[in-house]
């Protein structure tokens, strides 16, 4: 109990040094956690002082320069890494840190992200990154970055796949805006989703829930456990 109490504080320690350091990563890669003595030579990958690595990837345990801001190996942002190091191992073993799927997904995210930077924007990664952001549950970006695929990519072969994340992206935006009784923009959003996928039953029921909202003659809409479920579209 008290091992986790003390996690717990060390995070808030960790979280408010956030707050209170206006460049936390440049901050850290300048000073030894270990010594806190200042380093000059940035080409280095651990303290010339104490010996203690500074910059060591957490995701794939590859030790960049203390320059790099992403991993040269697999691209992962060193931010993290640098702030997690400087918690005991057994503490952050306990506390789980980085492990859920939600935190592994982002990191995989900002991955997708400086590969961009450095290679630019593939088919592949845009797909992934739209099969990521559906795990997310983050609809509107979902809906977004799969339409510039449509516009980019329209000879890939990831389009059948791409295409299906965004219908049921648009299934749950028009399923939100339903909940809110925004009928027409409800409406603009599983037609978009059946002009993409006109057999789509769940957009098909959808439609016809907003169509009976519509009838009601300015009546409030009522969402209930009957409403036809949008779903994630997992099997």
């Amino acid at each position: 109990m008290k091992k986790s109490m003390f996690g717990a504080l060390t995070l808030v320690v960790v979280l408010l040094s956030f707050a209170l350091v206006s460049n936390v990563a440049l901050a850290l890669k300048n000073v030894c956690p270990n010594c806190n003595k200042m380093i000059d030579n940035q080409e280095l990958n651990a303290c010339p002082f104490c010996g203690k690595i500074i910059n060591k990837c957490l995701i794939c345990g590859y030790v960049n320069p203390i320059k790099n801001d992403n991993c040269a190996s697999c691209s992962a942002n060193l931010a993290e890494s640098r702030v997690s190091r400087t918690i005991d191992k057994e503490t952050r073993t306990d506390l789980k840190l980085g492990e859920s799927p939600l935190a592994q997904i982002a990191v995989e995210l900002a991955q997708i992200d400086h590969k961009v930077v450095v290679t630019g924007l593939t088919p592949e990664l845009a797909a992934r990154q739209v099969e990521l952001l559906s795990k997310m549950g983050w609809w509107s970006l979902v809906n977004t970055v799969a339409m510039h695929f449509a516009t980019q990519y329209p000879n890939s072969d990831q389009n059948t796949k791409v295409a299906a994340s965004r219908v049921i992206a648009l299934r749950n935006l028009a399923f939100l805006a339903l909940s809110d009784k925004n009928n027409n923009t409800a409406r603009d959003y599983i037609n978009t989703a059946l002009s993409i996928d006109p057999k789509d039953k769940e957009c098909l029921n959808l439609q016809k829930v907003i169509g009976e909202a519509e009838k009601a003659a300015g009546g409030a809409v009522k969402v209930t456990s009957d409403t036809p479920n949008v779903g994630s579209g997992a099997e």
